[in-house]
């Protein structure tokens, strides 16, 4: 994959109900795979409990993990930008950079759920129009650009928050003329080779204009040993994504078949880090983010997960671990 990538999880902080407990383990989470070594954490936003997310506000969140994490970058993945105000946005996102010390990395998606875009009196079918909308006016105010005839900028401003944001879209061509990283995951309906296609789309539409390096998030769900109520957990997501119309591929009588159309990858760590090096090469500058949880994972198979990841798989795929200043080899 490469010699040096960055190595990241992603929890969706999936929980069968709401309570504290969700928030408190997330947060422990982010504790051990600092301390395990890994480069960035990320979590996803849901409202309304969408697939079990129990996050609606991630920056919140986050802004909890900052003060309990010294060095892990922290990432959304994503937020929905058409049911945000672009503004109130960039305030917050540049709050938390402060905050943080400047390891914000913001992601941002156009969303799905109808049913969330009806709550937010947005219409579904104009998500995209929208997400461009927004898009512009939160580049303008991170960009410190004036807001008001009379000069208003946005405060506080976060140097260098401008350069961090991230996209997850099929329309790379556009994320890499503005700039911005590409978030890119497997797609249900797609064969997984399609991943390598968007990725090389991206870099052969990179200008490089703005003076960053062309950089990707590469998202993939991994579980190692799937039992009986991880098996329910993925039927029960599976189910929803077909009511509201987003999974349209037939669903397979064969877990294994399911788990793989869904590019969740499991089994023997060889045959993981076999999968993994048939996707995407990751540089430098790229992230490979992997997700370790469903709806029903306790807090202690997830960083059994992260340790298997830290100790077995990452090594195997060329990263090794950023030692903290001061620190001796």
């Amino acid at each position: 994959m490469s010699s040096r990538f960055s190595l990241g999880f992603l929890s969706r902080v999936y929980s069968p109900g709401f309570e504290p407990k969700v928030y408190r383990d997330t947060v422990e989470l982010f504790k051990v795979a600092e301390e395990l070594g890994f480069d960035s954490g990320w979590v996803a936003q849901h409202h309304f409990a969408s697939e079990n997310g129990r996050l609606p506000s991630p920056l919140v969140l986050l802004a909890a993990i900052a003060q309990r994490t010294r060095r892990i970058s922290l990432g959304t993945g994503i937020i929905v930008l058409p049911q945000e105000a672009p503004l109130r946005l960039a305030e917050d996102a540049s709050v938390l950079d402060l905050l943080s010390n400047g390891r914000l990395e913001l992601g941002l998606g156009a969303g799905f759920d109808p049913d969330t875009f009806t709550a937010f009196g947005r219409e579904p079918e104009a998500r995209h129009r929208d997400y461009e909308q927004h898009l512009q006016q939160l580049i303008h105010a991170l960009g410190n650009a004036p807001l008001t005839d009379s000069g208003s900028r946005l405060l506080p401003r976060a140097a260098g928050l401008g350069q961090r944001i991230w996209e997850a879209t099929s329309r790379v061509e556009l994320v890499a003329e503005r700039g911005h990283g590409l978030i890119m995951a497997p797609n249900p309906h797609l064969p997984p080779e399609a991943g390598v296609e968007l990725v090389n789309r991206y870099r052969n539409a990179w200008t490089g204009d703005n003076g960053t390096p062309p950089r990707v998030t590469r998202v993939q769900a991994l579980i190692p040993n799937p039992d009986a109520a991880t098996r329910n957990d993925i039927q029960a997501y599976v189910q929803r994504q077909q009511s509201i119309g987003v999974y349209k591929a037939p669903v397979d009588d064969d877990f294994d078949a399911t788990l793989r159309r869904l590019g969740i990858l499991h089994g023997p760590v060889e045959q993981i880090i076999e999968q993994l090096q048939q996707g995407p090469r990751l540089t430098a500058n790229d992230h490979l983010v992997l997700q370790v949880q469903t709806a029903s994972t306790p807090l202690r198979e997830a960083i059994r997960a992260l340790e298997i990841i830290r100790e077995q798989i990452a090594p195997a795929l060329g990263w090794q671990p950023t030692l903290p200043q001061g620190t001796l080899t």
